[in-house]
Order: structure tokens, then sequence, then C-alpha cells
């Protein structure tokens, strides 16, 4: 036994690990954002773990919390999570001795019509220890310990971004689904003041002060009208149905609640802004594209190992004996013990194959790092130029309505003196009409360009993850 132990002793002290040290990247990055926006401001770390709360709309909280813990997707995203921990269980075993137990008992009669005559029945008892140990002694074992972890947290990683993902897109339509019902309130209000006008023209009509023409116009003004509410009415049935998939429930688990007239989601004064460098630190999608690297860095080390030799020692402890009393006694006992070990010699270029498919992995993983970092600051730039556009716009589109206000009044007030024709009063309401629309375009633009700035930042992924729940099936989620 000493005669072995000593050579392996000297291997293990002369093992090394393969393959390159992985390095995270260090990006060149601009300094400050080419679009700006007057209000933002610094980005603190409380207001960007929740920031759907800075609308404070208790129902918008209801389904956040709704979202959170019953959305399939997390659920799938929290089971491979698991997974990859398992998977990097399997991948440390490797580093130590497979012990396995056995035990036999064996029973012989032989034949008494040989020359010489058998010794008829015998008995053998048996119990032996087999205990097998790979050494690592050019780490392939140990970088793929590396990689395993670094996939783990990839997938962890893309978890987050996926939670980042949902609210966004949870608040999205939630945000357009207010939107959607101001629209319908203004289309039905705006039935309402051609419904005004058709009785005027009707009035100026049999009064001798306007025409025929000009009833059947507003008659033909109002039965447009009436046709848009069945759009927007439609357009918030989807929207009802998708919030209560993202809550993790059925398309019209949520509609009843979801129908109660409520003000439409305002931003708040101040939006949060971080620099580039933050951004990069902050979004979990790069995070896992990093360790997504890092996990392809190591496999190289993991290839490069394949094609130097592999030791092992294999050791084998037991005790035989025909009396069962006897398997404890120290006469009975055997042992072996050996170093193994084996090289390919030839495999047609497979393994060097092998190391050059890891290391084009590995460039693949950097270059996807790098165009994904590219994005993510042009999600940034983005949002603030929607934010920017939207705030210039609504000036102008308030304004507008106010003076299309004005001018339906006095053109309506003519008509009825009859001192103008009806053609002015039925350009002054389509412009009432469309600008108050667009106003309302406007804030939903606004509106999503600022929600798309929190998910542009990595906004809303730190935060406790209750992974018991995750092995559980998914409980159906009631509105209160």
């Amino acid at each position: 036994m000493k005669v072995l132990l000593a050579p392996a002793l000297c291997l293990l002290v002369a093992c090394t690990t393969l393959g390159p040290d992985y390095q995270a990247p260090r990006p060149s990055l601009p300094a400050t954002w080419s679009e700006a926006h007057d209000g933002s401001r610094h980005a603190d770390t409380e207001t960007l773990r929740t920031w759907w709360r800075r609308f404070d709309d208790p129902l918008l909280d209801r389904l956040v919390d709704q979202a959170l813990a019953n959305n399939q997707d997390l659920g799938i995203a929290l089971a491979r999570l698991r997974q990859a921990r398992a998977d990097r269980t399997i991948a440390a075993a490797g580093l130590g001795p497979t012990i396995g137990a056995s035990g036999n008992l064996q029973a012989l009669r032989s034949s008494r019509r040989t020359d010489p005559p058998g010794g008829g029945t015998t008995q053998a008892y048996g119990l032996g220890l087999d205990a097998r140990w790979e050494l690592d002694l050019f780490g392939g074992l140990r970088r793929g310990v590396e990689a395993a972890d670094a996939r783990v947290s990839a997938v962890e990683a893309d978890g987050h971004a996926l939670r980042v993902s949902l609210l966004a897109e949870l608040a999205t339509d939630y945000g357009q689904l207010r939107m959607t019902q101001a629209r319908l309130a203004v289309s039905r209000d705006t039935i309402g003041l051609l419904r005004d006008s058709e009785r005027i023209a009707e009035r100026a009509w049999h009064a001798g002060l306007g025409t025929e023409a000009d009833y059947r116009q507003a008659r033909a003004e109002r039965e447009s009208a009436e046709a848009q509410p069945a759009q927007l009415e439609a357009g918030v049935a989807r929207l009802t149905h998708a919030i209560g998939v993202l809550a993790g429930g059925f398309p019209g688990d949520w509609k009843e609640t979801l129908l109660t007239s409520a003000p439409a989601p305002l931003l708040p004064p101040e939006l949060p802004l971080a620099m580039p460098s933050e951004v990069i630190r902050q979004r979990p999608d790069l995070r896992a594209d990093e360790r997504r690297l890092a996990a392809a860095t190591a496999d190289i080390g993991v290839a490069e190992a394949a094609r130097y030799p592999r030791f092992s020692i294999p050791l084998s402890i037991g005790t035989d004996a025909h009396l069962i009393h006897d398997l404890f006694s120290a006469a009975s006992a055997s042992w072996s013990a050996a170093i193994a070990g084996n090289q390919t010699v030839y495999d047609g270029g497979s393994n060097r194959a092998g190391v050059e498919r890891a290391e084009a992995e590995a460039q693949a993983a950097l270059l996807a790092w790098e165009r994904d970092v590219r994005g993510a600051l042009r999600d940034v730039e983005d949002a603030l130029t929607g934010i920017d556009t939207a705030c210039r716009r609504r000036d102008h589109l308030v304004a507008a309505i106010d003076d299309s206000r004005t001018a339906l009044d006095r053109a309506t007030r003519l008509y009825r003196q009859g001192l103008s024709g009806y053609q002015p009063v039925l350009t002054a309401q389509r412009s009432l009409n469309a600008v108050r629309d667009a106003r309302l375009l406007n804030d939903q633009d606004e509106l999503d360009a600022g929600i798309g700035l929190y998910k542009a930042l990595g906004a809303g992924w730190d935060m406790p993850v209750n992974e018991a729940s995750a092995s559980q099936a998914p409980r159906r989620p009631t509105p209160r």
C-alpha cells in the first residue's frame, strides 16, 4: 500500500490546471448619455427595486404581487435554477472518490462422480468495499466545476431578467388598458357632443337657418363616431386577457376588477437615470451573458485536459470466509490497490477539435456580451428619446385642445344665430376630437417610454425569491 501511495502523492503535488484563467471583460463605455431628460435624477436602489409603486396604484401593486407569486414563466425559471444547481453538484462529485459496498453468499455442491470425488456442499461468505478516485492532474474536473458554477449564476440571472421583462410588460399592459379606457370615455363624450350638434342642425334646418345637407352631415358624423367605441372595447378586452395571464391566471380572472373605472396612471415627475457603467452592472441579462462567457472559458480547460492522460486509484478492501463468524477476522481480510492510467493514442483529431470548438464558443460568448451591452445602452437612449418627445408634444396638444374647444363654441354659436354655415362647426368638431385622442395617445407613449426606461435600467429584479414555492403546483390567483 505504501509503495502505491508514494507515487500517487507525487502525482497530486504535480497537478496543474490547463486552460485560460477567466477575467471579466471591461468594456469601453461612453461617460454620459447622448440623450438627456430634464426630469431625470440619479437612480437609487430602492426606487429601482419597487419602481411600479411610484404610480401609487393599489390595483397595479396587487397585480404585480400576483404575477410574482403565480406566473408560470417565473416558475419555469426557478425549476431551471434547481436543475443547474443539481448539475453543479454532479460535476463537483467527480473531484472525490466513488465508494461502493458489496456482499455475497455462495453455495457450491461438488460432483461425486469425478475422480477424485467432490467434497459435497460448501458455502462461502464475502464482504467488500470498492473505491475509485480519479486524479485531477490537469484540472479538467476543476474546470468543469468552475463552468458549472458560472452556469448556475447565468441561469439565476436569466430568472432575474425574466422578472424585469414580466414587470415591464404587466405595467405596460395595465397602462395601455387605462389609457384605452380613457380614450373610450372621450369617445363616448364625443358622441354626446355630436348628438347635440345633430339636434342643433335639425332645428336650424326646420327653422330655415340651415339646410337638410347640414343635418345629414351632422347625423353622419355622429354615426361614424358611434363605430369607434366597439374597437376600443375590443382593445380593452384583449388587454384584460393579457393581464390575467401575466398574473398567472386565466384570461377572464381579472376582467371584472379591471373594468372598474379608474384614472390612468401617470408617470412620477422624476425618472431615475444611471450612468452607462451602472446600467451594465444592474442589467441581469448582461450578467447572464458574462457568466456564460465565464463558463465557456472554463470549458476550454476541460477540453484541453481531455488531451492528456487520465490517472485513477482503484482500491478494494474485503473479507472472505467459509464460515460467517470468520468474516471479521484478520485472517479473512484482503485488499488490492493500484494506480491506473490511460491515454488516447489516436482519435482522428477529435480532442484537438474539441479545444477549437470550446475556444470558438468562448469567442462567440464574448461577442454576444459586447453586442448586448450596446443594445442595453441603446434601450436607455431610446427610452430617453421617447420621454423627451412625448413631453415636448404634450404642451402643444394641451394648447390645441383649448383652442379647439374655443373654436367649436364660437362656430356653434354663429351657426345657431344663422350667421355661419355648418362647415366651420364640422371642422372644429373634427379638430377637437382628433386632438383629444392625440393627447391620450401621447400620454400613452410617455408612459410606455417611462416604463421602458425602468426596464432598460434593469429595475425590479433585486427582490427576494421564494424558491420553495416553485416546487409546488402554482395556485390559481383570485382577484380580491
